[in-house]
């Protein structure tokens, strides 16, 4: 990296925060997006947490088009920065969907370095980068093997009930992850030369981002608290012999899991985000006494 993209003119002249609800007593939950950058994610969880809970979304949909490479470490650092000036000190409340809840994660671990703290890192559907290195060399066969055969199985199964739409987005999901590496260059310059954006589901998933790139090189330190993890029911049977999806291995206070129905993206949507807005408000300020305003499915 030749310089520092978050010391640039385009850098410092964003706001980077997108205000979904400001009006409020309890303290601000912050939330940060996955791998496309956008908060859109978060806007059915905002509206159906209790009212009187302030929420700010931090958007960093401007990194999918920058083509210098950064860490985890460096975006946690930029982004306190951010939220800072709307909560000068902590405690604070994260949370972090997918590549969004490792940036969740080091802020909360660079705030303990400073003297200060986060009394909610809730991670949502984020496996430990971790956790498949972890593995001796017999369980990471077996991962993988469990992986695989899951996957055919939905393929095979999406076919014979005739979803085509399904199959196609999942095979296409599959191809752009393990093989994106080798053309996605080519379809980005295409649809530049087109003049039209990349689809959502190809920022998502694309080998060759910058937001890839950060999230595998990216080491969880030992974090001293606790922590809460949303996992998707559909996320695959090759986590289910640890549902923490890694994360235990390196939080030394345990982790609150709780089980979201849906799979990775329809989890952030209604019905089932509504799980997740109700079990959020019982970490919040006076969480227990005011759980019944988010309303049950």
């Amino acid at each position: 990296m030749t310089h520092n993209i978050f010391d640039s003119t385009e850098a410092r002249g964003r706001s980077h925060v997108v205000p979904f609800r400001t009006a409020g007593a309890g303290s601000p939950l912050f939330c940060f997006p996955g791998g496309g950058g956008s908060v859109d994610k978060f806007r059915e969880m905002a509206a159906v947490l209790p009212e009187g809970q302030p929420v700010y979304a931090i958007d960093m949909e401007w990194l999918c088009d920058v083509e210098q490479e950064f860490t985890i470490e460096q975006l946690a650092l930029f982004y306190l920065e951010v939220i800072r000036k709307i909560q000068n000190s902590g405690p604070y409340y994260f949370c972090g969907y997918s590549f969004g809840a490792l940036v969740a994660y080091e802020m909360a671990m660079q705030l303990i370095d400073d003297g200060d703290c986060a009394s909610l890192v809730a991670m949502l559907d984020s496996p430990n980068p971790a956790f498949l290195s972890n593995l001796s060399g017999t369980d990471a066969v077996q991962f993988r093997k469990t992986y695989l055969t899951d996957r055919l199985k939905k393929y095979c199964d999406q076919l014979l009930r005739g979803d085509m739409r399904a199959f196609v987005g999942s095979l296409l999901v599959f191809i752009v992850t393990h093989c994106g590496r080798y053309f996605m260059p080519a379809i980005k310059s295409g649809f530049r030369m087109a003049k039209k954006p990349l689809p959502q589901i190809f920022h998502a998933n694309d080998p060759t981002t910058v937001f890839l790139k950060a999230w595998r090189s990216y080491v969880p330190g030992r974090y001293a608290k606790s922590l809460v993890f949303f996992r998707s029911q559909d996320r695959g049977p090759e986590y289910d012999r640890d549902p923490s999806m890694g994360w235990g291995a390196c939080v030394m206070g345990g982790v609150q899991i709780h089980i979201v129905p849906g799979n990775h993206v329809d989890m952030m949507s209604m019905p089932s985000v509504r799980v997740i807005a109700e079990k959020l408000a019982t970490y919040l300020d006076n969480g227990l006494n005011r759980k019944e305003s988010v309303g049950t499915l």
